[in-house]
């Protein structure tokens, strides 16, 4: 096996947070337990699930912005959060991010060619002339001209704010791009042209995307493989087209089933079984139609399936060869 350009190893983050009266301890909560995974250069990865899951704190923690509780995060064999700060600059040119917000994240003070350049100029040491060409190859990949460089960013629609913060992200040439949510504050259509340009660009520049989302579609549409994150663990892990066709847990299986259909009606809820102790047992029990006692006694480990995915569930579903 290619030794991976991205490694996180047992990657876990608390926070503290307030006390429920004035005499309790400060109670903690683990936003990221024990993740880990793999990426090869040139194979992309996608972390999907829903809202308050841990995806973005992962995110952060990868990119070396937030430190994490315990674990590692190695990119290229090293241990980012152990280099010194001088080191760490230096190697951020070769992992960036995609925000999601394409409102927030552009400084609307600043012309567009200052901003796609700031990585350049905080990162690399290269003339004004050779940056400000470098501005311009990257604008002209992401399908905006040269004019673009020199307004400021109310003047664009969002999917075109959104290239531009694409641009600033590829504008040092990085390995890896970790993109939070890069589209999910986009129109339809809008998230559609985003994507293609993706994929183009992984295809045709050779970028490897860790990918967060909450939406499988989104992440289907670029990533080799998908890891399925509920409540700050990953719950399934597998090839893409094999989890998106046959979810082995119920959780992928619900997400999957989320998606709109014109053909079908949504399907109606189903009961889930309580669960007494939120502190044992499997975290997504209460919702699971599945459960048994053992879900709610017991946390099942991640183990590997036959066909070579990972789940954590005591009773995974079962697909029969068609």
């Amino acid at each position: 096996m290619s030794a991976p350009l991205l490694e996180v190893v047992d990657l876990e983050k608390s926070f503290t947070l307030a006390r429920p009266n004035w005499f309790a301890p400060r109670p903690l909560r683990r936003a990221v337990d024990a993740v880990s995974f793999r990426v090869v250069a040139g194979r992309s990865f996608g972390v999907v699930g829903e809202s308050g899951s841990g995806k973005s704190t992962l995110a952060r923690a990868v990119m070396a912005l937030q430190r994490p509780t315990a674990g590692e995060v190695r990119f290229e064999g090293q241990s980012l959060h152990a280099l010194p700060r001088a080191e760490l600059k230096a190697a951020r040119k070769n992992f960036q991010m995609i925000f999601q917000d394409p409102y927030g994240s552009l400084d609307p003070r600043q012309r567009v060619e200052r901003i796609v350049a700031e990585p350049l100029i905080g990162l690399a040491h290269v003339s004004k002339a050779a940056r400000r060409a470098r501005v311009i190859d990257t604008l002209a990949a992401v399908g905006l001209d040269a004019a673009a460089a020199r307004k400021y960013p109310h003047e664009f629609s969002g999917g075109q704010r959104q290239r531009i913060a694409i641009a600033r992200a590829l504008v040092t040439r990085p390995k890896l791009v970790v993109a939070d949510e890069p589209v999910s504050a986009l129109d339809v259509s809008i998230q559609a042209q985003v994507l293609n340009l993706m994929s183009d660009l992984q295809r045709e520049a050779g970028v490897t995307y860790l990918l967060i989302s909450h939406d499988l579609a989104v992440v289907g549409h670029i990533c080799d493989e998908i890891a399925v994150m509920f409540q700050g663990r990953f719950v399934e892990q597998g090839p893409a087209t094999l989890l998106l066709a046959q979810p082995a847990h119920p959780y992928t299986r619900e997400l999957v089933d989320a998606a709109p259909r014109l053909e079908e009606a949504p399907s109606a809820p189903t009961e889930a079984l309580p669960r007494a102790d939120a502190t044992t047992g499997c975290a997504y029990a209460p919702r699971c139609p599945k459960a048994r006692d053992v879900c709610v006694a017991e946390a099942p480990a991640l183990r590997d399936l036959p066909d070579g995915r990972r789940v954590a569930c005591h009773f995974p579903l079962v697909h029969r060869p068609t």
